[in-house]
Protein backbone atom coordinates (compact mmCIF):
# COMPACT_ATOMS: atom_id res chain seq x y z
CA UNK A 1 0.00 0.00 0.00
CA UNK A 2 1.77 3.24 -1.19
CA UNK A 3 1.77 6.14 1.22
CA UNK A 4 0.18 9.81 0.45
CA UNK A 5 1.12 12.90 2.11
CA UNK A 6 -1.85 15.60 1.46
CA UNK A 7 -1.13 19.07 1.40
CA UNK A 8 -4.72 21.39 0.99
CA UNK A 9 -5.99 24.27 2.87
CA UNK A 10 -9.55 23.30 2.78
CA UNK A 11 -10.08 20.89 5.32
CA UNK A 12 -13.69 19.63 3.06
CA UNK A 13 -11.54 19.01 -0.07
CA UNK A 14 -8.42 17.38 1.74
CA UNK A 15 -11.45 15.28 3.41
CA UNK A 16 -12.97 14.33 -0.20
CA UNK A 17 -9.19 13.85 -1.67
CA UNK A 18 -8.60 11.40 1.44
CA UNK A 19 -11.68 9.40 0.62
CA UNK A 20 -10.74 9.20 -3.04
CA UNK A 21 -7.42 7.64 -2.65
CA UNK A 22 -8.11 5.10 0.01
CA UNK A 23 -11.88 4.28 -0.12
CA UNK A 24 -12.74 5.05 -4.07
CA UNK A 25 -9.59 4.03 -5.82
CA UNK A 26 -7.73 2.22 -2.88
CA UNK A 27 -4.18 0.84 -2.93
CA UNK A 28 -3.25 4.06 -0.65
CA UNK A 29 -3.10 5.27 2.80
CA UNK A 30 -3.20 8.92 3.80
CA UNK A 31 -0.33 9.03 6.13
CA UNK A 32 -0.14 12.73 6.99
CA UNK A 33 -1.85 16.25 6.11
CA UNK A 34 -1.20 19.86 5.99
CA UNK A 35 -2.88 23.14 5.89
CA UNK A 36 0.35 24.98 3.93
CA UNK A 37 3.74 24.31 3.06
CA UNK A 38 5.35 25.34 6.13
CA UNK A 39 3.49 22.66 8.38
CA UNK A 40 3.59 20.02 5.50
CA UNK A 41 7.70 20.65 5.65
CA UNK A 42 7.46 20.31 9.55
CA UNK A 43 5.81 16.86 8.94
CA UNK A 44 7.52 15.89 6.91
CA UNK A 45 10.94 15.44 8.85
CA UNK A 46 8.34 12.70 10.42
CA UNK A 47 7.05 11.00 7.69
CA UNK A 48 8.10 10.03 4.34
CA UNK A 49 5.32 9.40 2.04
CA UNK A 50 5.44 7.91 -1.50
CA UNK A 51 3.27 10.58 -2.97
CA UNK A 52 2.55 13.93 -2.01
CA UNK A 53 -0.80 15.75 -3.69
CA UNK A 54 -0.84 19.47 -3.09
CA UNK A 55 -2.31 22.74 -3.97
CA UNK A 56 -0.66 25.75 -5.13
CA UNK A 57 -1.98 28.60 -3.57
CA UNK A 58 -1.78 28.53 0.44
CA UNK A 59 -1.06 30.97 3.39
CA UNK A 60 1.99 30.66 5.16
CA UNK A 61 4.13 29.19 2.61
CA UNK A 62 2.68 28.28 -0.84
CA UNK A 63 2.85 25.05 -2.97
CA UNK A 64 5.83 26.71 -5.30
CA UNK A 65 7.88 27.55 -2.15
CA UNK A 66 7.17 24.16 -0.43
CA UNK A 67 8.07 21.95 -3.49
CA UNK A 68 11.41 23.87 -3.89
CA UNK A 69 12.80 22.84 -0.47
CA UNK A 70 11.41 19.54 -0.71
CA UNK A 71 13.48 18.76 -3.23
CA UNK A 72 16.50 19.87 -1.82
CA UNK A 73 15.75 16.62 0.78
CA UNK A 74 13.88 14.35 -1.67
CA UNK A 75 14.79 14.82 -5.12
CA UNK A 76 12.69 11.55 -6.23
CA UNK A 77 9.31 12.20 -4.44
CA UNK A 78 6.24 12.05 -6.59
CA UNK A 79 4.43 15.00 -6.50
CA UNK A 80 0.73 15.69 -7.93
CA UNK A 81 -0.22 19.23 -8.10
CA UNK A 82 -4.06 19.86 -7.29
CA UNK A 83 -5.00 23.28 -7.79
CA UNK A 84 -8.14 25.72 -8.30
CA UNK A 85 -6.43 28.17 -10.33
CA UNK A 86 -5.47 27.25 -14.28
CA UNK A 87 -2.90 29.44 -13.88
CA UNK A 88 -0.13 28.57 -16.14
CA UNK A 89 2.68 31.09 -14.31
CA UNK A 90 2.18 28.86 -11.44
CA UNK A 91 2.33 25.63 -13.76
CA UNK A 92 5.73 26.50 -15.08
CA UNK A 93 7.35 27.62 -11.90
CA UNK A 94 5.98 24.26 -10.57
CA UNK A 95 7.63 22.14 -13.61
CA UNK A 96 11.00 23.72 -13.25
CA UNK A 97 11.11 21.70 -9.83
CA UNK A 98 10.38 18.36 -11.33
CA UNK A 99 6.18 18.03 -10.63
CA UNK A 100 5.13 14.23 -11.38
CA UNK A 101 1.58 15.67 -12.72
CA UNK A 102 -0.94 18.69 -12.45
CA UNK A 103 -4.80 18.84 -12.17
CA UNK A 104 -7.58 20.89 -11.75
CA UNK A 105 -10.12 21.47 -9.21
CA UNK A 106 -13.02 20.19 -8.89
CA UNK A 107 -11.39 16.64 -9.52
CA UNK A 108 -12.81 14.15 -11.49
CA UNK A 109 -12.16 10.95 -9.65
CA UNK A 110 -11.25 9.13 -13.04
CA UNK A 111 -8.89 11.78 -14.40
CA UNK A 112 -7.19 11.04 -10.97
CA UNK A 113 -7.62 7.78 -11.11
CA UNK A 114 -5.19 7.45 -14.13
CA UNK A 115 -3.22 10.13 -12.39
CA UNK A 116 -2.64 7.24 -9.78
CA UNK A 117 -1.70 4.74 -12.07
CA UNK A 118 0.64 6.40 -13.98
CA UNK A 119 2.25 6.52 -10.75
CA UNK A 120 2.62 2.96 -9.99
CA UNK A 121 3.96 2.27 -13.31
CA UNK A 122 6.65 4.88 -12.42
CA UNK A 123 7.09 3.29 -9.07
CA UNK A 124 7.70 0.06 -10.77
CA UNK A 125 10.29 1.54 -13.54
CA UNK A 126 11.49 3.93 -10.99
CA UNK A 127 14.22 5.62 -14.37
CA UNK A 128 11.54 7.08 -14.79
CA UNK A 129 10.16 9.00 -11.90
CA UNK A 130 10.87 12.74 -12.29
CA UNK A 131 13.33 15.04 -9.52
CA UNK A 132 15.62 18.04 -9.73
CA UNK A 133 18.05 15.20 -10.46
CA UNK A 134 16.60 14.45 -13.84
CA UNK A 135 15.33 17.73 -14.27
CA UNK A 136 17.61 18.37 -17.23
CA UNK A 137 16.37 15.00 -18.93
CA UNK A 138 12.47 16.29 -17.94
CA UNK A 139 12.89 18.89 -19.98
CA UNK A 140 13.98 17.24 -23.08
CA UNK A 141 11.53 14.89 -22.86
CA UNK A 142 9.17 17.51 -22.03
CA UNK A 143 9.86 19.25 -25.64
CA UNK A 144 10.11 15.92 -27.45
CA UNK A 145 6.44 15.35 -25.91
CA UNK A 146 5.42 18.74 -27.52
CA UNK A 147 7.28 17.98 -30.82
CA UNK A 148 5.21 14.91 -30.99
CA UNK A 149 2.05 16.83 -30.56
CA UNK A 150 2.75 19.29 -32.77
CA UNK A 151 3.06 16.93 -35.47
CA UNK A 152 0.37 14.75 -35.11
CA UNK A 153 -1.36 18.27 -35.21
CA UNK A 154 -0.28 19.17 -38.84
CA UNK A 155 -1.14 15.36 -39.79
CA UNK A 156 -4.97 15.74 -38.34
CA UNK A 157 -5.16 19.21 -40.01
CA UNK A 158 -8.33 18.06 -41.76
CA UNK A 159 -9.74 16.02 -39.00
CA UNK A 160 -11.04 16.47 -35.42
CA UNK A 161 -8.19 17.75 -32.79
CA UNK A 162 -8.92 17.39 -29.36
CA UNK A 163 -6.46 17.77 -26.61
CA UNK A 164 -7.87 14.22 -25.14
CA UNK A 165 -7.04 12.72 -28.15
CA UNK A 166 -3.32 14.00 -28.22
CA UNK A 167 -2.85 13.68 -24.08
CA UNK A 168 -3.67 9.79 -25.04
CA UNK A 169 -1.26 9.67 -27.90
CA UNK A 170 1.26 10.72 -25.53
CA UNK A 171 0.27 8.97 -22.52
CA UNK A 172 -0.27 12.46 -20.33
CA UNK A 173 -3.13 13.59 -18.39
CA UNK A 174 -5.02 15.98 -20.78
CA UNK A 175 -4.53 18.84 -18.38
CA UNK A 176 -0.73 18.33 -17.27
CA UNK A 177 -0.81 18.14 -21.32
CA UNK A 178 -2.81 22.13 -21.42
CA UNK A 179 0.51 23.22 -18.92
CA UNK A 180 3.19 21.63 -20.59
CA UNK A 181 2.26 22.85 -23.89
CA UNK A 182 1.26 26.52 -22.74
CA UNK A 183 4.92 26.18 -21.24
CA UNK A 184 6.96 25.16 -24.09
CA UNK A 185 5.46 27.19 -26.95
CA UNK A 186 3.84 30.12 -25.09
CA UNK A 187 0.69 29.63 -26.58
CA UNK A 188 -2.56 27.47 -25.97
CA UNK A 189 -3.15 24.02 -27.40
CA UNK A 190 -6.21 25.41 -29.09
CA UNK A 191 -4.50 28.18 -30.13
CA UNK A 192 -1.57 26.37 -32.04
CA UNK A 193 -4.06 24.32 -33.66
CA UNK A 194 -6.09 27.76 -35.09
CA UNK A 195 -3.02 28.74 -36.68
CA UNK A 196 -2.04 25.91 -37.76
CA UNK A 197 -5.59 24.90 -39.44
CA UNK A 198 -4.95 28.71 -40.46
CA UNK A 199 -1.76 28.77 -42.03
CA UNK A 200 -2.75 25.53 -44.00
CA UNK A 201 -5.74 27.74 -45.45
CA UNK A 202 -3.63 30.19 -46.68
CA UNK A 203 -1.63 28.09 -48.39
CA UNK A 204 -4.39 26.62 -49.46
CA UNK A 205 -5.73 29.95 -51.10
CA UNK A 206 -2.32 30.78 -52.54
CA UNK A 207 -1.44 27.65 -54.08
CA UNK A 208 -5.03 25.74 -55.05
CA UNK A 209 -8.27 27.60 -57.24
CA UNK A 210 -10.17 25.01 -55.26
CA UNK A 211 -13.52 26.86 -53.67
CA UNK A 212 -13.58 27.89 -50.33
CA UNK A 213 -15.71 25.37 -48.55
CA UNK A 214 -13.35 23.16 -50.02
CA UNK A 215 -10.71 25.17 -48.49
CA UNK A 216 -12.33 25.21 -45.09
CA UNK A 217 -13.09 21.22 -45.08
CA UNK A 218 -9.53 20.55 -45.96
CA UNK A 219 -8.45 22.76 -43.24
CA UNK A 220 -10.69 20.96 -40.36
CA UNK A 221 -13.99 23.24 -41.22
CA UNK A 222 -17.44 21.43 -41.87
CA UNK A 223 -18.67 24.96 -42.01
CA UNK A 224 -18.13 27.52 -44.32
CA UNK A 225 -19.57 29.87 -42.24
CA UNK A 226 -17.58 29.41 -39.04
CA UNK A 227 -14.45 28.82 -41.32
CA UNK A 228 -14.77 32.34 -43.11
CA UNK A 229 -15.44 33.85 -39.57
CA UNK A 230 -12.76 32.78 -37.88
CA UNK A 231 -10.08 32.83 -40.93
CA UNK A 232 -10.91 36.76 -40.37
CA UNK A 233 -10.47 36.99 -36.50
CA UNK A 234 -7.16 35.30 -36.83
CA UNK A 235 -5.73 36.75 -40.97
CA UNK A 236 -7.69 40.23 -40.68
CA UNK A 237 -9.16 39.98 -44.05
CA UNK A 238 -11.85 37.00 -45.52
CA UNK A 239 -10.34 34.18 -47.41
CA UNK A 240 -11.61 35.81 -50.90
CA UNK A 241 -9.91 39.14 -49.97
CA UNK A 242 -6.45 37.10 -49.01
CA UNK A 243 -6.65 35.27 -52.68
CA UNK A 244 -7.04 38.30 -54.30
CA UNK A 245 -4.29 39.79 -52.31
CA UNK A 246 -1.86 37.43 -50.51
CA UNK A 247 0.42 38.26 -47.96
Amino acid sequence: MYKVFLVEDEAIIRNGLRQLVEEVIGGYRVIGEAENGRAALEALKCAMPDLLITDIRMNEMNGIEMIKRIRDGYPDLYILIVSGFADFEYARQAMKYGISDYLLKPIDRIELAQVLDNFRRKRKHPGTVQGLGAEEEDVRHGRQLIRKVKELVLERLDQEISLQYMADQVHLNHQYLSVLFKSETGRTFTDYVTHSRMNKAKQLLKDTNLKIYEVAKLSGYLSSKHFMAVFKDVVGRTPSQFREQPE
